[in-house]
């Protein structure tokens, strides 16, 4: 099956004993993986439910041991082994004669290139498990791909824009992906995403964008700011465009300062991208380097900066 009957099944609860993950297209690898674990581990038991391993480290019988274990506050336990067509022709069929007869509670994942679809585990797979395909994706299917990426955010991409993205990052996913949480960042509170937008964030040729320059401050590096911050200029990049985004940065990191007791990543996320409900994972990624950013200044630093931006504001206009 492909990864979209995958997740048809996932969420229907259809929930097989084993899965081969075979193939090439990583990232969706990776996301196929964090949505079952979403679905059959309770995040307070993660430690004891899950596992992950490498058949580079560990022979099949170990694996057969981890899945044999009972899972503790939950139906499933979920064991993930990594390059399983690395292991020895004595490993493989000692996993294939697991397969005959597999736990139930538990959910073994077994992830690979290509394999070798003569060989018995593979024959295994097909029988008394799942094996779901990732490979590359065709233009089209890429097309589709960050549409509905950019919708699940509530946002859409304009077609000229789309194209450009597509021609400017290329087929690979976690590049795309990359691109496209800097794009939904960027273009708060805009629902339409717009071929500037892209090339603003995405940069020309070997160039930079303005989400470099953002992250020069965020780090407190004067020295690369000043190039990146040239090159926009020269570029075409309007001047008020850049400040207000400079001003969004240290008002954010100035709010983060002013607390005087921790705050969580989501509070974080508050701060910067106003009140939600539920913010996505690279939300709160970039939360945490705002946090360690904060680290970094004083409160009277960024005070004085943020007033000297403002007056800065005034220069400009006029």
């Amino acid at each position: 099956m492909k990864y979209q009957q995958f997740l048809r099944e996932l969420e229907a609860g259809r929930i097989a004993p084993a899965y081969l993950f075979e193939g090439e297209e990583d990232y969706l690898k990776e996301e196929a993986l964090k949505k079952l674990k979403e679905r059959i581990i309770l995040p307070d038991y993660e430690d004891f439910n899950y596992e992950k391993l490498s058949a580079l480290d560990v022979p099949a019988a170990q694996i057969i041991e981890s899945v044999s274990t009972l899972p503790l506050k939950g139906p499933h336990r979920l064991v993930v082994v990594d390059a399983v067509d690395k292991w020895s022709e004595k490993d493989q069929r000692t996993l294939a004669s697991y397969l005959e007869n597999p736990v139930k509670s538990s959910c073994l994942v077994c992830l690979t290139g290509k394999f070798d679809r003569r060989r018995k585990l593979y024959q295994e797979f097909q029988k008394n498990g799942k094996i779901v395909s990732f490979y590359p994706l065709w233009d089209e299917e890429i097309i589709d791909w960050v549409q509905q990426r950019i919708r699940k955010e509530g946002k859409e991409i304009d077609p000229q824009a789309l194209i450009y993205l597509k021609e400017r990052i290329g087929n690979d996913l976690h590049n795309l992906n990359q691109e496209i949480e800097k794009l939904i960042i960027f273009t708060h509170p805009a629902r339409i995403i717009k071929k500037e937008d892209v090339e603003k964030v995405a940069g020309e040729g070997k160039g930079v964008g303005v989400f470099d320059l953002m992250g020069t401050i965020r780090e407190k590096d004067l020295a690369r700011a000043l190039p990146i911050l040239s090159q926009l200029l020269e570029r075409g990049e309007p001047p008020l465009r850049i400040h207000s985004l400079i001003v969004h940065e240290v008002r954010s990191l100035l709010r983060i300062k002013e607390k005087k007791r921790g705050l969580s990543p989501q509070e974080v996320c508050s701060i910067i991208f106003g009140p939600r409900n539920y913010y996505p994972g690279f939300y709160t990624d970039l939360a945490n380097h705002y946090l360690q950013a904060a680290k970094k200044f004083s409160l009277s630093e960024l005070i004085t900066d943020y007033e000297d931006l403002v007056e800065a504001e005034a220069s400009i206009k006029t």
